[in-house]
């Protein structure tokens, strides 16, 4: 938006007022409207955009200031200026300070004050306007580093870091039962030497899927790095934490990955589990418990759960 987007609503009862507006502000670049009661100019206000509003201290329906705070209150953005002769200009300076107004014109009109108030009135909303989206693009910046701080760019899982936070946490406060498990890619080597590394990642991006597919929140996955993911499933006991992890076996055995670039790959894991506090009462017990059951199933055949 620049100054040919902004639109300046002018509220005034005053015909020579108008006169000299009209005369004055004939070659600026900006929208002009003038009113002269507070009833149709609210109702511009509903019906179009109006960055900047001018009104007279007396206009017919209402008083002016009033008319000026009832659109602070509801259109803070806009900025708004008075028309007021020189016996008010010492109550406008205390409006100015308080923020009912950003400036005043004093009565009668003079042309250069008016243009560069105006002028001083248009920067001032163009800069509060880019000051706005410069704000709101930090904020939506800083969402997403948080969400890249706590995520694994190539799954979209939680990473290693928020699964430590969150699980010390849980620990700590001796809270409520929960489940880990530990899931380890069966032969996965074999696939990237067949398929490629690009597709190997594009696996693994589809297994995340299968996982999210099965758990439901608060219960998440984890990319734990490789082939390796965690689940972690708050309120689940062992036997509950074994049905999701039999889930997750059976939901894979029935999907053929890597479909989406022609080919159809059989895909098998090991899962360990452990559940807190019965495995273990601090976090690297819980996790060491989980990992050794994992390795377990791994040796003796792999495609298995381990309780």
């Amino acid at each position: 938006m620049n100054e040919k987007d902004i639109t300046i609503l002018f509220v005034d009862h005053h015909e020579e007022i108008k006169d000299q507006l009209e005369d004055y502000l004939v070659n600026e670049p900006y929208q002009k409207l003038i009113t002269n009661c507070a009833k149709d100019g609210l109702q511009i206000l509903l019906q179009q955009p109006i960055q900047v509003v001018v009104s007279d201290l007396i206009i017919k329906d209402l008083d002016g200031m009033v008319l000026l705070q009832l659109i602070k209150k509801q259109y803070p953005q806009i900025v708004r200026l008075a028309f007021c002769s020189n016996e008010d200009q010492v109550e406008m300076a205390k409006r100015i300070n308080n923020g009912d107004i950003f400036r005043y014109i004093p009565k009668p009109l003079k042309e250069n004050d008016v243009k560069k108030t105006l002028l001083e009135a248009v920067d001032h909303y163009l800069l509060n306007r880019d000051k706005s989206q410069l704000i709101m693009a930090l904020s939506r910046k800083n969402e997403s580093l948080k969400h890249l701080a706590m995520h694994d760019d190539l799954t979209g899982l939680y990473n290693i870091r928020y699964l430590y936070k969150d699980l010390e946490k849980r620990v700590g406060t001796k809270g409520t039962e929960f489940s880990v498990i530990f899931m380890d890619m069966d032969n996965f080597k074999e696939t990237v030497d067949t398929y490629g590394h690009l597709n190997g990642s594009q696996a693994l991006k589809e297994v995340a899927g299968t996982i999210r597919q099965v758990i439901e929140p608060p219960a998440y996955g984890v990319a734990y790095g490789g082939d390796e993911f965690v689940i972690v499933l708050p309120g689940l006991d062992k036997e509950q934490a074994r049905g999701k992890s039999q889930k997750i076996r059976e939901t894979m055995s029935k999907t053929r990955y890597l479909e989406g670039q022609g080919n159809k790959v059989e895909l098998k894991a090991s899962y360990g589990i452990s559940t807190f506090p019965e495995d273990g009462k601090n976090l690297p017990d819980l996790l060491a418990r989980a990992d050794n059951l994992l390795f377990d199933v791994k040796s003796k055949g792999k495609n298995g759960i381990g309780t």
